[in-house]
Parts: C-alpha cells; sequence; structure tokens
C-alpha cells in the first residue's frame, strides 16, 4: 500500500506563483514537483485565480500574502455596507 500524499495548504502568494508559472509556459509535472501537491490542486488553483487576485485587489493590497484562504461574502451588499461603517 503506497502513503497517501499529505493534505497541503499552498498561501496565497505561492498561489500566484503557480498561475504566473503556468501562463509562462511551464509543464505541469515542475511544478507538482516544486510545490509537492497534486495535479488537481494546480488545476483548481488555476481555476480560481481570477476570483484570488480580484478578492486582493478589493483589499488593496492591505492582505497578507501569507494567507491560507480567500473567501468572498454571501451578501456583497451586506458586507459593502459594513465595510462602510467600520471605515
Amino acid at each position: 500500500m503506497e502513503p497517501t500524499k499529505k493534505h497541503v495548504l499552498l498561501t496565497v502568494e505561492q498561489e500566484f506563483q503557480i498561475v504566473s508559472t503556468i501562463e509562462e509556459g511551464e509543464t505541469l509535472t515542475k511544478l507538482l514537483k516544486e510545490f509537492s501537491v497534486g495535479a488537481s490542486k494546480v488545476r483548481d488553483t488555476r481555476r480560481v485565480s481570477e476570483k484570488n487576485q480580484m478578492l486582493y485587489a478589493a483589499s488593496n493590497g492591505k492582505s497578507d500574502k501569507s494567507r491560507k484562504t480567500m473567501k468572498c461574502a454571501n451578501d456583497e451588499e451586506l458586507d459593502n455596507a459594513l465595510h462602510k461603517w467600520f471605515i
């Protein structure tokens, strides 16, 4: 029985690196070895990269790049109202 892979959470910065290297034309196998993740993780990262970049841009670059997750609000209107109130 082969050992299973450990669940790997990438930082936002690492996910941005993966997307940029894919756009540069790097091979999937090299990315898998470099970041020690599975192929599905790389594909998922590429799929949600646009959403993550929008969330990072919305935070005006103030979001910590060492974060492991970025989530959207369920109610955008409520989120905007709270943001205005907080600022």
